[in-house]
């Protein structure tokens, strides 16, 4: 859409004009602070790498359909998303401001003991044609990097800015979340997934973050992130306190197509602790067969508002998506859920989802899911 296009480019050039005249004394800052710290920091080098074991378990009993029209409604109890982790991470200083740094994750699965995703046909015995490995430890995330002056260096598997960016959604990972019920996209190039033999660089300074990533793996069975490239850009208080901006883009370079959003959120503190998030998402999408199917090309608006009052958080977001070729092939849906957290480290979720396919799209037509979850960090 022709205001989408004028607005995504006039947002862009806003955040590189703040940047321009901002950038170069925020460096500045930054650079004396830490020439004078050297010294310091030098004297404060423990000798042997630090270690920590984290973990998150996860189960969620849902009501869901989630196939291709049978509109069959199936109950189920499972972690089917991957929120149920255990992993490591740790770091070493080396002196003069610079860290080795790392990070282990692994997916694991209360519900049926396999990480593999319900909707993927595995086998134990059989990994040949269509059917993978079923894997009680699925990786996610693993990399070894160096956190510097100028920035975090990451070099292995990791989410890219474009996943990790403005992620709002407080029923990510659930079986209700706006990914999987089709309102936004998925897939490695958007929300979902790791890439794999990649390298990325992070610089966080005052209220920018920006964050690259390329795929430099040209193994045969990685071909997802080869020569890939993405990027993303958030600024805090842009303009205006609480009001934050976010861009980012995946590129694949096989196809030569790309995914771009752009984000903006406002967040309000009112009386007796109590928070309001609201954000607007715009999406143009040319990577996902599953929200668009046939050619994978549209564009997503997603709206969202999110109110906190002590240990309870609820939502409610809305995406209306529009398929470039053919109108009876849009999409929208909602998803409203809550959390509540009943100790600092656990938290019940209750979520809800809905999306309505056009007359269109025989593939995916309708889902709907109900769920009640709980969760455990350690």
């Amino acid at each position: 859409m022709d205001y989408n296009q004028s607005f995504n480019k006039l947002l862009v050039l806003a955040i590189s004009l703040y940047l321009f005249f901002g950038v170069n004394n925020i460096f500045a800052g930054q650079i004396e602070n830490k020439s004078k710290n050297f010294s310091t920091e030098a004297k404060k080098i423990k000798k042997r790498s630090s270690a920590t074991f984290y973990g998150r378990l996860w189960i969620q009993y849902d009501n869901t359909d989630e196939e291709t029209g049978s509109n069959d409604m199936k109950s189920s109890l499972r972690d089917n998303e991957g929120m149920g982790r255990f992993g490591i991470k740790g770091k070493e200083s080396i002196g003069n401001g610079y860290t080795v740094n790392y990070k282990i994750e692994y997916a694991i699965d209360l519900g049926d003991g396999i990480a593999t995703s319900d909707s993927t046909t595995c086998s134990r015995d059989n990994v040949s044609g269509s059917k993978k490995d079923c894997q009680t430890f699925l990786l996610k995330q693993g990399w070894i990097g160096f956190l510097t002056p100028i920035g975090q260096f990451k070099f292995g598997s990791m989410e890219s800015p474009y996943k990790y960016l403005a992620k709002h959604d407080i029923l990510h990972d659930t079986i209700s979340q706006a990914r999987d019920t089709r309102m936004i996209s998925q897939g490695s190039m958007s929300h979902s997934s790791y890439w794999r033999e990649s390298m990325q660089y992070e610089l966080k300074s005052g209220n920018l973050r920006f964050a690259a990533i390329y795929g430099i793996g040209e193994s045969s069975n990685n071909s997802v992130t080869n020569k890939d490239s993405g990027l993303g850009i958030e600024y805090k208080n842009f303009l205006i306190p609480n009001f934050s901006v976010v861009y980012a883009r995946n590129h694949d370079d096989s196809a030569d197509e790309e995914n771009t959003k752009y984000t903006i959120t406002y967040d309000m503190k009112l009386d007796g602790k109590k928070k309001i998030k609201v954000w607007y998402m715009h999406e143009d999408v040319e990577l996902d067969t599953k929200l668009f199917t046939t050619s994978g090309n549209g564009e997503v608006d997603w709206y969202g508002i999110r109110y906190s009052s002590g240990p309870m958080t609820l939502q409610y977001s809305y995406a209306d998506a529009k398929h470039d070729d053919a109108s009876n092939k849009d999409r929208d849906g909602y998803n409203i859920g809550m959390t509540y957290k009943l100790s600092k480290q656990s938290r019940l979720y209750v979520g809800h989802s809905d999306s309505e396919a056009g007359s269109g799209d025989g593939t995916n037509q309708d889902i709907s899911s109900t769920m009640l979850g709980i969760r455990h960090d350690f």
